[in-house]
């Protein structure tokens, strides 16, 4: 005979009953709540500019307001010019601010976000009033040292089949080129317009007029954002973004910012 009573297994049953439904409010309740965690998480996107220069405060102000017109929260992130690539290559990072057109071809893991935001101009700086360079390949007859940074993939490979490695040397930043330039200790920096003149707003070379350039090295080029492949579904809707804030006339009021602050 059991002795088990009616009223005890209908209280286990639905003792029972409320802990399953326990349960399933707890993960309808959590569930959700890490889906939107995942979807919130920062899209980084590096550059080689720290925030307190002139290039490196209008990049953030440009693709704050970008990233902020999409819905995305944004983290920008520092690091070398050459390191960058890397970080972007493997999917480390999800982007990065600006390259020139063809750096998709080396780097096919890379998708170009196709609304450019930035042109530059790739020359040889000096400081020395006497020197002149009628054509790039006149370098080849001097015995000029020179300098360029790291990553800056154009100088590299205009300047090396001129230049022996004995007079020809890689520097971290473009602080560190205007520092040897205008001591005297190298003849020529390549380096992108942009990236050298940020640098001259700085305190540190408020003032210095000596610095020149002796020659540009080809045509003005235009600068796109590049994403990690695994996000190409973001970038048409980036170059949008991008292309109604320069009808706003967005980016140029950046720019102005970044100069007066």
């Amino acid at each position: 005979m059991s002795s088990s009573h009616p009223h005890a297994s209908g209280r286990c049953l639905q003792n029972c009953r409320s802990c399953f439904l326990f349960a399933a409010l707890l993960l309808l309740a959590v569930l959700p709540h890490a889906l939107r965690a995942e979807s919130l998480r920062p899209f980084v996107m590096v550059t080689d500019q720290p925030e307190t220069t002139y290039e490196g405060k209008w990049q953030r102000l440009a693709y704050q307001e970008a990233f902020k017109r999409l819905g995305v929260p944004l983290e920008v992130d520092l690091m070398p010019t050459q390191r960058v690539s890397a970080m972007v290559d493997s999917g480390a990072v999800d982007g990065q601010f600006m390259r020139v057109p063809a750096y998709g071809e080396t780097h096919p893991d890379q998708v170009r976000v196709d609304e450019s935001i930035y042109e530059v101009r790739f020359a040889i700086w000096a400081s020395n009033p006497a020197l002149t360079l009628p054509r790039l390949e006149d370098l080849a007859a001097t015995n000029w040292i020179g300098v360029y940074r790291r990553g800056v993939e154009l100088c590299q490979r205009s300047l090396s089949s001129l230049v022996p490695e004995t007079r020809l040397t890689s520097i971290a930043t473009e602080y560190d080129g205007l520092r040897m330039l205008l001591s005297g200790r190298v003849d020529f920096f390549c380096e992108i317009d942009a990236a050298l003149l940020s640098a001259l707003y700085s305190p540190e070379f408020k003032g210095v007029t000596s610095v020149r350039p002796l020659l540009t090295i080809g045509d003005r080029m235009v600068l796109y954002p590049y994403l990690y492949k695994t996000h190409a579904d973001l970038a048409p809707r980036l170059a949008a973004v991008l292309k109604e804030m320069k009808a706003e006339g967005l980016l140029e009021r950046y720019r102005q910012q970044a100069r007066e602050r």
